[in-house]
């Protein structure tokens, strides 16, 4: 569980010290509708009972969902009337708030957001700035917000927070200049810590998708190590005490490329995989002691990828459905199945975090050009619940395609190769 933010130099917690849960409460937070349908191609495939909830935008036309908390409280970015991006701030109590920018700049971004009372939920992470120049954020529980003391790398123009923990930590990328992409870690007390650089053999791009409460952080490198190919992507697993332990690569294949985007507080990765012989990009789960799980796709898809987990095990991201022709946010439940959070939406839509209540957040296209943070809420927590006028509970739609700028984003492995990159992605397509 994420709490408030202190900053203050990394803690040493051993890998061999995580434990590794194997629950089914997840599966009864979402409540699964049982009986599955066997799927051809090796998972289960289910119903989950949950009520869809547009979070609504600041004004302006579009807007995404980056991450919830225990508390329901989300954070992203939309629109405003003026045509501008501004970070918010979204819970039952309050509908959507404007976080605003640092005094000057234009535009803000909201990535992750700690635990915290009600109603204003807890620390927030983000950028600030505009124009592809962009200063690390923090915004206060009352919204004011703050710089960090992020420094560059050097030859790098612009510092992209992803993930933070109430211990000080904050991971994410150096971009721009003359660099490509480079993973960090940063704390007020340690400094800044280039992972993409100190890993064995190098590596000149990688990115930071995710920080645990107890100071892990999952890494993605690009690395030299296949046989066959030019290079691949390998992830890894960091503390400040035990360094890299690599998580491999399904069935030890050397071809292979493996991309962590996200992890829970046992330390258990979730993200896309390919492997060789195949065009597949496949969702999986990895944890300590297990190893891989490759997760299942619709029956006649072959495209998807994890963007978080549960400490449960429930995993939530998106999956090419080939029924509707779209990518479609997705839940694989800890018992293997795969369920469609929208079953009676064909547009394009993606989940990219979760809460322990089984609260899933991310955002769908609701017209042409246009897509909506919403979140998933299962049935079960909904119930009473009175929302405020920025949000509504959305009727299944109908069987009408729309389009968006975005939708490339969600259907390329190139724009998902960390969670910054498909933030960004979404960001630039949605201001062409």
């Amino acid at each position: 569980m994420k709490e408030t933010l202190s900053l203050h130099r990394l803690a040493t917690v051993p890998l061999l010290a995580l434990v590794i849960c194997s629950c089914s409460a997840a599966d009864a937070a979402l409540g699964v509708d049982r009986g599955p349908e066997k799927n051809p191609d090796g998972g289960a495939l289910t119903s989950v009972s949950v009520k869809r909830v547009d979070l609504g935008t600041l004004g302006g036309v579009s807007s995404y969902a980056a991450d919830i908390n225990s508390g329901n409280t989300v954070v992203g970015w939309s629109e405003t009337p003026a045509g501008t991006t501004h970070a918010f701030r979204w819970s039952v109590a309050e509908g959507m708030v404007d976080l605003g920018t640092l005094p000057g700049d234009a535009m803000s971004r909201a990535v992750a957001v700690l635990d915290g009372g009600s109603p204003g939920g807890g620390q927030i992470l983000g950028v600030s700035g505009g124009n592809g120049r962009w200063t690390p954020v923090v915004w206060s529980s009352s919204g004011s917000v703050s710089a960090l003391p992020i420094s560059l790398l050097p030859g790098f123009a612009t510092a992209l927070p992803t993930d933070f923990n109430a211990r000080g930590d904050v991971v994410g990328s150096d971009a721009g200049g003359i660099g490509l992409q480079e993973g960090w870690v940063w704390s007020e007390a340690g400094g800044k810590y280039d992972l993409s650089a100190n890993i064995q053999g190098g590596s000149n791009e990688g990115s930071a998708s995710g920080v645990s409460a107890s100071g892990v952080v999952v890494v993605t490198t690009r690395a030299y190590t296949c046989i066959r190919s030019a290079e691949c992507w390998r992830t890894y697993l960091w503390t400040q005490t035990t360094g890299y332990t690599a998580i491999g690569t399904p069935d030890s294949d050397p071809e292979a490329d493996v991309t962590g985007l996200g992890l829970n507080e046992t330390a258990t990765v979730v993200g896309w995989a390919t492997s060789s012989g195949t065009s597949q990009v496949t969702p999986f789960s990895w944890a300590a002691g297990k190893g891989f799980t490759l997760l299942a796709h619709y029956s006649g898809g072959g495209y998807g990828y994890g963007t978080a987990v549960s400490s449960n095990g429930t995993v939530v991201g998106a999956d090419f459905e080939p029924a509707s022709g779209s990518i479609v946010a997705s839940t694989w439940l800890a018992s293997g199945a795969i369920a469609k959070l929208s079953p009676g939406d064909p547009n394009p839509s993606v989940a990219v975090a979760i809460n322990d209540l089984g609260t899933v957040a991310g955002w769908v296209a609701v017209s042409n050009g246009v897509n909506h943070a919403v979140i998933w809420q299962p049935s079960s927590q909904a119930t009473g619940v009175a929302l405020r006028p920025s949000a509504s509970v959305t009727a299944p739609v109908s069987a009408a395609r729309v389009s968006t700028a975005s939708t490339p984003c969600l259907a390329d492995a190139h724009s998902i190769t960390s969670r910054q990159a498909l933030f960004e992605c979404v960001s630039k397509a949605d201001r062409k």
